[in-house]
């Protein structure tokens, strides 16, 4: 959980600098969401085969590893940036390598949560997991726009390559049950297998590939639509979309603090109540396109986000068997990211053309529409 919080506090901070370093650099909107379409795609490309990987390896290791590598990455582009030499090309090739380092780490990181916490209590675990990750996003975007507003978008880098390197330290102190040992088959197999159990649980393939649409709009709203709406339209600058970010974050908290007080037994139902309240926090920020009105539809967002999160998370542990758990968390994470390296460029071209706020619109009737429309299902409907 610690390496957890690290690597997230060093996250947030450093999506605060990617955006405003990118309009430093002289980039439009568009190279904006290019930049945001470089590590979907890369991520996309790799998620399969991280996820296989993290079925086959001890997946402490795996997160390690990639820790170590996105350390590495971002502590290069601090250099650069530090030196004057930074190109946005060079943000587009790491944000890139990002990407495929979050392939690998990403299914290990939703898979090994069963090996440290007790079945009984997985909800409230998952929670307390959620809780330590809005504590980072709440600070790391206030502290990454306050960096980046006195020091510039380096040194927010470096402080994230720091907090990688600490987190790769936290998590190879940590002790999970090992894996049972099993005869391996060859990765393309095992990555079908994965698929196969997927498309054999209707709720669940129903869900993953339904809300790649969904994931795609959310993707373009925030990481695109928001840092254009604060700088277009509210005349903020990195402070001002730190603290936006941050109501997000303390949204997540209230949501992940309020959501393990309850048994709720049906979690299909509630999950996709929580993701319909997203898509009225998207219309939020896009009707009402101002610091108090975005302020109110962030913690909006951050309360649906965490919610959906720890009920979404605590079904595929309960109802996976765990020596697949790598591979379909990779298969969740492949299908919320299938259009997402369409949707920053999407993005950007209609903020563009019709103004920031209507990306928010679009996206946020997408959402309500299509997550109550996934309510019409029995098998979601019932599911606990």
């Amino acid at each position: 959980m610690t390496g957890q919080t690290l690597t997230l506090l060093g996250s947030s901070v450093s999506n605060i600098a990617y955006p405003f370093q990118v309009l430093q650099l002289g980039g439009s909107a568009l190279e904006l969401g290019a930049l945001v379409s470089a590590y979907a795609g890369s991520q996309l490309a790799f998620l399969l085969i991280g996820g296989a990987v993290a079925d086959r390896v001890p997946r402490r290791t795996l997160i390690v590893a990639a820790e170590l590598g996105s350390g590495v990455i971002v502590a290069v582009v601090a250099i650069l940036g530090f030196a004057g030499a930074l190109q946005i090309w060079h943000l587009y090739v790491t944000y890139a390598v990002f990407g495929a380092a979050n392939a690998f780490s990403v299914p290990a990181r939703g898979a090994i949560i069963p090996e440290l916490v007790p079945e009984e209590i997985l909800v409230a675990g998952n929670a307390v997991q959620g809780l330590s990750r809005q504590g980072a996003r709440v600070g790391g975007p206030i502290v990454g726009g306050l960096i980046v507003a006195t020091v510039g978008p380096p040194a927010a880098f470096a402080f994230d390559a720091v907090t990688f390197f600490l987190s790769a330290g936290a998590v190879a102190l940590t002790r999970a049950r090992p894996l049972g040992v099993e005869a391996r088959q060859s990765i393309f197999k095992e990555i079908r297998e994965g698929f196969a159990f997927v498309f054999s649980v209707q709720w669940l393939w129903v869900t993953i590939f339904g809300f790649s649409v969904i994931s795609a709009a959310f993707v373009g709203a925030i990481t695109v639509g928001l840092p254009l709406l604060v700088t277009n339209v509210l005349g903020g600058g990195a402070a001002t979309y730190g603290l936006i970010s941050a109501a997000i974050g303390v949204g997540e908290a209230v949501g992940a603090t309020a959501i393990a007080q309850f048994h709720i037994r049906r979690s299909g139902l509630a999950m996709y109540l929580f993701g319909a309240l997203g898509g009225v926090a998207l219309l939020v920020y896009g009707l009402v396109p101002t610091v108090p009105g975005t302020l109110v539809a962030a913690v909006i967002n951050g309360v649906s986000f965490a919610c959906f999160g720890v009920l979404w998370v605590t079904a595929l542990q309960v109802h996976v068997p765990r020596r697949l758990l790598g591979r379909v968390t990779s298969v969740d994470w492949f299908g919320g990211t299938l259009f997402a390296p369409l949707a920053p460029v999407g993005a950007a071209l209609l903020a563009v053309s019709q103004g920031p706020a209507s990306v928010f619109i679009v996206a946020g009737v997408l959402m309500v529409v299509l997550t109550l429309a996934g309510l019409l299902l029995p098998s979601i409907r019932n599911l606990e």
